[in-house]
């Protein structure tokens, strides 16, 4: 009872609406039996004057062109009513199609600030702790410096799950990119220094192959390369290759793991969002980085895929960018 009230309670607009859409048929159909009715009895009432008032050739010659223009007053009828019919299904199908989609968004807001409060907890919880065992003097000075360290790692988690909350109201606000030059060894060399001071115990490997340009937003570049970071580090244990090369008129960023993989045919489905692996490991996880990844990336015209040889064989991921040119070139 409950669950009815609170759909009745979040739908109750759409459901007036719909009422008052299904209202219209009958008033509908009943306007266009009226109409039937004025123009047959009108039909009769002429008739039966031309029969009195008219005889031979010149009778048949009227009554022919009152059947003719009967005929036609109800062709009318019939097409209007059919008209109207066609117009109520397809106001019910984008009725239909509205809600579906007002329910859809509901249901991803709420699921977003459930993952998003789980996520704040912890690093919240930990940050106090710290705080509260430096204050009271309960660590030894030589575990301070660990400790802190720590700490400094749950704020890069806040931190980060800052950024991920910002894009994710920019790829569903459908917010326009702020495209810059930048050259690709130095965009990519800041985003892996700030996460090695995170975690430097993760092994990536990066040497830059050709010194070009992209254009792009660096700030949702750095979004999408700390989330596939943040996926290698879930399922393929913090090793990662990063490569670069030419693909094209597009520059090629490969982020290469040698953890669990995937089936080639859920390729796409990472990419949907609050879809979540069952990795091991830290990692802030809110099921929508590869989904906020894949907006970022295609909003900058570029585009982010995946693809793996199967389950233990590890994952690519790759992001594309058109290089400087491109951009000055359109």
């Amino acid at each position: 009872m409950n669950r009815a009230r609170q759909w009745l309670s979040r739908n109750v607009d759409v459901i007036l609406f719909a009422a008052s859409l299904a209202s219209v048929g009958p008033l509908m159909a009943w306007w266009s039996v009226l109409v039937r009715r004025n123009i047959l009895g009108t039909d009769a009432l002429l008739r039966a004057q031309i029969d009195v008032t008219f005889t031979g050739v010149e009778r048949f010659a009227r009554l022919a062109s009152l059947d003719a223009a009967t005929k036609r007053q109800l062709f009318m009828i019939s097409g209007e009513s059919a008209l109207a019919g066609c117009l109520l299904c397809v106001l019910a199908v984008v009725l239909f199609a509205v809600a579906r989609h007002r329910q859809h968004e509901t249901q991803r807001l709420q699921s977003m600030l459930q993952l998003t409060t789980h996520q704040l907890k912890t690093p919240l919880a930990g940050v106090r702790a710290l705080l509260q065992s430096l204050g009271n003097g309960s660590i030894p000075p030589e575990l301070q410096a660990r400790f802190i360290t720590q700490g400094v790692g749950e704020c890069d988690r806040l931190e980060h799950l800052v950024e991920t909350t910002l894009a994710y109201q920019r790829a569903v606000s459908h917010q326009a990119a702020r495209i810059e030059v930048v050259p690709t060894g130095q965009l990519v060399s800041r985003i892996l220094e700030h996460r090695r001071a995170s975690f430097p115990e993760d092994e990536v490997r990066w040497q830059p192959s050709a010194a070009l340009s992209v254009a792009c937003d660096p700030d949702a570049v750095r979004v999408v390369l700390e989330n596939l970071l943040d996926n290698a580090r879930k399922y393929g244990g913090g090793k990662v290759e990063i490569a670069d090369a030419m693909n094209g008129a597009r520059w090629r960023l490969e982020v290469r793991d040698r953890g669990q993989g995937f089936a080639t045919h859920d390729a796409e489905r990472l990419f949907e969002p609050f879809e979540r692996g069952g990795g091991t490991g830290v990692a802030h996880g809110s099921g929508l980085g590869l989904y906020i990844s894949r907006q970022l990336a295609r909003r900058m015209h570029g585009e982010l895929t995946a693809k793996s040889e199967g389950p233990g064989k590890g994952s690519v991921f790759a992001l594309e960018l058109p290089v400087a040119r491109e951009v000055a070139r359109g």
